[in-house]
């Protein structure tokens, strides 16, 4: 759907992130995938498209193509205000999402399954799994600091936290 023809649809409050259609004055509200469906009464069709599209769509007055992702700036993907929308390309988007996910919950230490004195280090590297042996635990701390500052360059380049 074109931007033109969402503007004569659809309405956007940059400031609460909240889209309203213009006929009725109803907020659109997204299902748990983050996808509505908007009827254009003209064609007599349906469209399904993520919110914060339509968000971008309506508040830049471009189209966004399929090789781009928007980033929510501080990763709360409820929030559609225009300060938190960023238009990034699909490489950007799956850096910022895998920093994060290593910066939460994928970068650990563990000991060694079969010896006490080495350290294994995991965490995602390009969406698969790496892990490295590690003979001293002062080393596996360095590397896990390097990994985590790494990482947290990435999410401040493209985000913003409070």
């Amino acid at each position: 759907m074109k931007p033109e023809r969402l503007k004569q649809i659809l309405t956007y409050d940059p400031l609460s992130g909240s889209i309203y259609t213009i006929k009725s004055k109803r907020k659109l509200i997204a299902d748990h995938d983050g996808l509505v469906v908007v009827f254009d009464p003209i064609e007599k069709k349906s469209y399904k498209l993520k919110l914060d599209r339509i968000a971008c769509m309506l508040a830049f007055g471009v189209a966004i193509s399929d090789n781009k992702r928007v980033l929510h700036r501080d990763l709360n993907v409820e929030d559609n205000s225009l300060k938190n929308l960023m238009v990034v390309s699909r490489s950007v988007f799956l850096a910022v999402k895998e920093a994060h996910r290593n910066l939460t919950q994928e970068i650990k230490m563990l000991q060694h399954p079969t010896d006490q004195f080495k350290y294994v280090v995991h965490w995602l590297e390009k969406g698969q799994e790496k892990q490295k042996v590690v003979h001293d635990i002062t080393e596996a701390r360095k590397l896990m600091l390097r990994l985590q500052l790494k990482y947290s360059k990435v999410l401040t380049k493209y985000c913003m936290f409070d």
